[in-house]
């Protein structure tokens, strides 16, 4: 950190800007500046206060990053995701890096500015970038290399451009792709492996064992059914509550356990039965109050097997993964 006004030091410096925002009507400027604050605001959230330094810019905001290289693409890949989770509409944001000598001068007034090589050149290349995406100058890939050369080989050649003072500038552009991501997961060593394994496995069971407890709950609440055969006719109360007429009525589906079920056929005397029923159970119940009957004849039917329901995607994907498993 430039130890006094006047002092240099090598920083790095982001330039993040929104196209054309100094030519927008005034209300949307403010609208989409408060935005890109917010946006700033949070991608730095991390940083120490003493290691970043915040300047207003033409179309947008530049960040100096007093630290690290690596905290400074850090910020910038924050605040690009940031930018694309709005609520409406992205924020069209230009994301540029650059490294070099950083001094803090004052101004007339007092104020503090910040000038230097890391912030000319910046500047002049932050027009480079396109919306949505992060480009980085030759100085700041060489800058992250000696300390980061995983992130540092992420920085793709994008070209050389040229700027209003015909001066080139060879720029770069970050895109890790999933190969690139997928060679530094299959460099960790033999204890990170099985500490992925393990999360795999862990996750997976934890689907499973919902997929288990799911098929439970729903084979616990399979109701029973009563089939009535009542001549002439009868009216049918389960637990003290009247179901109808049977018949009409010939099926009744209730929740397992007990019951107690009640024919009523006045003049004569009601027909009460107890009943302990099982999940998915049919009970066929039968009197006729036309003939003498001591009882009503009862006649239960097993719960038929519950209906197979196709397997999850995710129980798919734990059924294929234990065979693929060596042990």
């Amino acid at each position: 950190m430039p130890d006094a006004p006047g002092s240099a030091a090598a920083a790095s410096v982001l330039f993040l800007n929104v196209p054309g925002l100094a030519k927008r009507p005034v209300p949307e400027q403010a609208r989409v500046k408060e935005r890109l604050e917010a946006v700033v605001e949070r991608a730095i959230a991390p940083l120490a206060a003493p290691d970043r330094i915040v300047a207003d810019q033409v179309d947008g905001i530049a960040v100096a990053v007093l630290g690290s290289p690596v905290d400074a693409l850090q910020v910038a890949r924050r605040a690009r995701r940031l930018a694309a989770r709005g609520r409406r509409e992205s924020l069209p944001l230009r994301v540029s890096l650059n490294h070099g000598l950083l001094r803090v001068a004052p101004d007339d007034h007092g104020e503090l500015w910040l000038a230097g090589d890391a912030i000319g050149a910046g500047a002049s290349i932050s027009g480079f970038a396109e919306p949505g995406r992060i480009f980085a100058s030759r100085s700041f890939r060489d800058a992250l290399d000696p300390v980061d050369p995983e992130r540092a080989a992420f920085l793709r050649p994008a070209g050389t451009f040229t700027d209003s003072a015909l001066r080139a500038h060879e720029l770069y552009a970050f895109e890790p792709s999933s190969s690139d991501l997928g060679a530094t997961l299959g460099t960790a060593g033999p204890r990170r492996r099985r500490l992925l394994l393990i999360g795999t496995l862990s996750v997976v069971g934890i689907l499973a064992a919902g997929f288990a407890a799911r098929a439970a709950r729903r084979a616990a609440r399979r109701p029973a059914v009563v089939e009535l055969a009542i001549a002439p006719w009868g009216v049918v109360f389960i637990d003290g509550q009247s179901k109808g007429r049977s018949p009409p009525l010939q099926r009744v589906e209730i929740p397992p356990g007990r019951h107690t079920i009640e024919i009523r056929h006045p003049p004569q005397p009601p027909v009460t039965v107890q009943v302990e029923l099982d999940p998915g159970e049919e009970l066929s119940v039968g009197h006729s109050f036309a003939a003498p009957a001591p009882k009503p004849t009862l006649a239960r039917k097993p719960a038929p097997p519950p209906p197979q329901e196709r397997p999850s995607a995710a129980r798919r994907a734990w059924n294929d993964f234990r065979k693929s498993l060596p042990f």
